[in-house]
């Protein structure tokens, strides 16, 4: 298998952020959705999500997207996402090389 490069977006609640309050429950969250919508419409999202911490909090996450470069992912995930520009999350961007995938019968 020839390995697949995505790039990977760990969110978690930034400066901005009211402590003690939900990320997804701050003004502002709405924005981070409209970012990732944007990257479906364009094709660049391949899967995004919460984790969920033992005690049912939801205050990080995590978004792969498939760009050309890791300048690209970068650029996307600081400037186009107002949440972050905002400070209401932080990010973190990190290429992921996917070296094995389930095999699929054709």
């Amino acid at each position: 298998m020839t390995p697949r490069i995505w790039f990977v977006l760990q969110h978690r609640p930034g400066p901005a952020a009211k402590p003690g309050v939900r990320v997804t429950d701050q003004p502002g969250f709405a924005e981070h959705l409209a970012f990732l919508n944007r990257r479906a419409e364009d094709g660049t999202l391949v899967m995004a999500g919460p984790f969920d911490d033992v005690d049912g909090a939801v205050d990080e996450g995590m978004t792969v997207l498939a760009t050309a470069t890791l300048e690209d992912a970068r650029r996307l995930a600081e400037t186009d996402d107002e949440a972050v520009r905002s400070g209401l999350l932080a990010v973190t961007v990190r290429t992921w090389t996917v070296v094995m995938t389930p095999v699929t019968e054709d």
